[in-house]
């Protein structure tokens, strides 16, 4: 009988961001009289959440070895600015290259410095953070002219193309994270890298590899949001270090990493995120309040998933 409980209990905490996600949108119809099912809603949620489930989908490599990464928001900026920067020194098709190449190295820096150096990963990305925002942003600032899309790609951005990539992702990265090394050992040496070391694997390696799948696909994201965008400024992926985080969590991503992560937290968290923001905004919600009840549910998250036990490994 207690096998059974704590069967159904570890099962009911796997699949509570599902039922939320459920919960929500069934609310927030009735609230709504059926607005939040429109269409043309629907269609912009999902369009919304095609750049963060890319995103999400390699920063939950770096997650399940317990290292939680901020410098997202520095990661977008810097590499959007590099990518557009090259186009005027290297001609229109170098943007795509460079920004999945500045995207890579800045992940790999974070990986680098934390496992040469042993200094925490929250903090190495913070650094990398401030410096990718303040570089972008002094030269941005700095310029007589602005930074924008070649004309040429004016014609990439669509509804079908980010949908093509967001589920081709989903499905890549979803048979790399469970079913081949690189996944199962990621999340072996988040559980216990101590014995992860132990049993032969090569800590250093898969580690730096997981930084190297954040890298490329945070490239991918913020290609696809210059695409969006049409153009970049200083404040270009402000915000989007916190946003993912929350997405990660409410979808049931563990911040202490290991082996209770799954791909599809991040499709659940970031479509739970996004229903229950468009919802409160349907039903003309204070931008405060809004900001106020996610706090909330980050909290209640976090308290559901973190593992006290595997926080002396959170490196």
């Amino acid at each position: 009988m207690k096998k059974f409980v704590g069967f159904a209990k570890r099962n009911l905490k796997d699949y509570l961001p599902i039922l939320a996600l459920i919960f929500v949108i069934v609310l927030f119809a009735i609230l709504s009289n059926g607005q939040t099912l429109n269409t043309n809603n629907i269609k912009q949620i999902m369009l919304q959440s095609c750049t963060y489930i890319v995103a999400g989908l390699g920063i939950i490599f770096t997650m399940s070895l317990g290292n939680m990464d901020m410098s997202l928001d520095g990661i977008v900026c810097l590499s959007a600015f590099l990518g557009l920067q090259a186009t005027e020194q290297f001609g229109p098709w170098a943007m795509f290259g460079m920004i999945i190449v500045a995207a890579i190295m800045c992940e790999l820096v974070i990986g680098g410095i934390n496992i040469l150096l042993g200094i925490n990963s929250v903090i190495v990305s913070f650094a990398v953070s401030f410096f990718g925002k303040g570089v972008a942003g002094y030269i941005i600032g700095n310029r007589s002219t602005g930074l924008s899309v070649p004309s040429v790609f004016n014609g990439l951005y669509s509804k079908t193309l980010f949908y093509a990539i967001a589920i081709v992702s989903i499905i890549v990265l979803s048979v790399v994270f469970h079913y081949t090394k690189l996944g199962k050992r990621t999340m072996a040496i988040g559980s216990n890298p101590t014995a992860a070391k132990a049993a032969g694997i090569n800590v250093t390696k898969f580690k730096l590899l997981a930084y190297l799948v954040a890298g490329i696909m945070m490239g991918i994201a913020t290609t696809m949001i210059v695409l969006r965008s049409g153009a970049i400024g200083a404040t270009t992926g402000a915000g989007f270090h916190i946003t993912m985080l929350l997405m990660m969590v409410i979808g049931g991503a563990s911040l202490t990493g290991g082996t209770k992560e799954k791909i599809y937290s991040v499709v659940v968290g970031v479509l739970l995120f996004l229903c229950l923001e468009n919802g409160l905004t349907v039903l003309g919600a204070d931008p405060n309040v809004i900001g106020l009840i996610e706090g909330i549910i980050f909290l209640a998250s976090v308290t559901l998933t973190f593992d006290r036990d595997g926080v002396p490994y959170i490196l």
